[in-house]
């Protein structure tokens, strides 16, 4: 005869629980390899930095990432906005007095993903030059040694390859299409700037890897090999330091200087604001008011505007001296 129901409960408990005690203990194994394995990256990140050091090289992007830089709820604020918002936000707060002509692309560039928002992260910076049928033969082994550097990165800092073409104004390749966008994106990578041709366009959306460029074309030369990485490159005018932050979008990018990321949110935030508080009224309680009238509370409230402004950011005169 089969066993009493309330034994064979019993049997089913005592085995569930003894089911949950493995469970718990293979938790907190798999919780102290996690934090060893933690351990372990961060040790190798400072040999990595102690290999450069002793190279010479400084100034890239694990030196550059070590200061105070913006969290991910930070970062996910700044996404929100496009990048003309975050022009009007860091243009109150930023320490350089030739804010106008800096900091921001001078040159047209094409953002292929639109759709896709705001792009937002940490330069990785690398020079190509797709023209040289030589350079492949002799340093080919540069390909993988760049993608080891970006797969050395902290993969939790979201990351923009920054790429320079020595070949402008011309576009013989592409170092960016489905297959690197597939990869790199594996590795922290959410977009490219390239100062050149990127190809592949609907394939590297639908990775959701973000690209902005001059160009397009259909091939990669004779292999895109990287020249140098993890420098300062100027791209469509403007230089990029390894590390910087940058904002981008269907307008252009901006480069954000170290000293001004702190402020950043909390000044586009403001002056989003301020807009929308003041300037944006008038037209939007506009309708059926004479024009006299609309014009004449569009100059009030452009006027309460940059009272405000003044009072929490000061004048220009102020903040960068008479010469302003």
């Amino acid at each position: 005869p089969s066993p009493p129901a309330h034994i064979m409960a019993d049997e089913r408990a005592a085995k569930v629980r003894k089911l949950e005690d493995s469970l718990e203990k293979e938790d907190a194994a798999i919780k102290e390899l996690e934090e060893e394995l933690r351990k372990k990256k961060e040790a190798r990140l400072a040999l990595i930095e102690e290999r450069m050091a002793l190279n010479g090289k400084k100034g890239g992007f694990l030196e550059n990432i070590k200061r105070k830089h913006l969290d991910t709820t930070g970062l996910l604020m700044i996404m929100k906005w496009n990048t003309p918002t975050i022009y009007n936000g860091w243009e109150q707060i930023t320490k350089n007095p030739d804010y106008g002509v800096e900091c921001f692309n001078m040159e047209p560039i094409i953002d292929h993903m639109p759709v896709l928002g705001s792009l937002v992260g940490y330069a990785v910076t690398v020079t190509i030059r797709p023209s040289d049928k030589n350079f492949p033969r002799t340093h080919g082994s540069n390909t993988e040694a760049f993608r080891d550097h970006v797969a050395a990165l902290p993969q939790n800092i979201p990351k923009i390859i920054v790429v320079k073409d020595e070949d402008k104004p011309l576009i013989y390749g592409s170092m960016w299409g489905e297959v690197q966008a597939t990869h790199f994106k594996s590795l922290g990578v959410q977009g490219c700037i390239v100062d050149g041709g990127v190809r592949d366009l609907d394939e590297m959306c639908r990775v959701g890897m973000h690209a902005l460029s001059r160009g397009v074309c259909v091939g990669h030369a004779f292999g895109i090999v990287p020249v140098a990485w993890d420098e300062p490159v100027k791209v469509f005018g403007v230089t990029v330091k390894p590390g910087q932050l940058i904002h981008a979008d269907k307008h252009g990018f901006m480069v954000i200087p170290e000293e001004d990321e702190e402020k950043l949110v909390d000044a586009t935030e403001f002056m989003d604001y301020l807009e929308r508080k003041h300037t944006l009224v008038p037209g939007r309680e506009g309708t059926g008011t004479p024009a006299t009238a609309i014009t004449k509370r569009a100059f009030e409230t452009k006027q309460a505007f940059g009272k405000e402004k003044v009072e929490k950011y000061g004048t220009l005169t102020e903040r960068f001296g008479p010469k302003a």
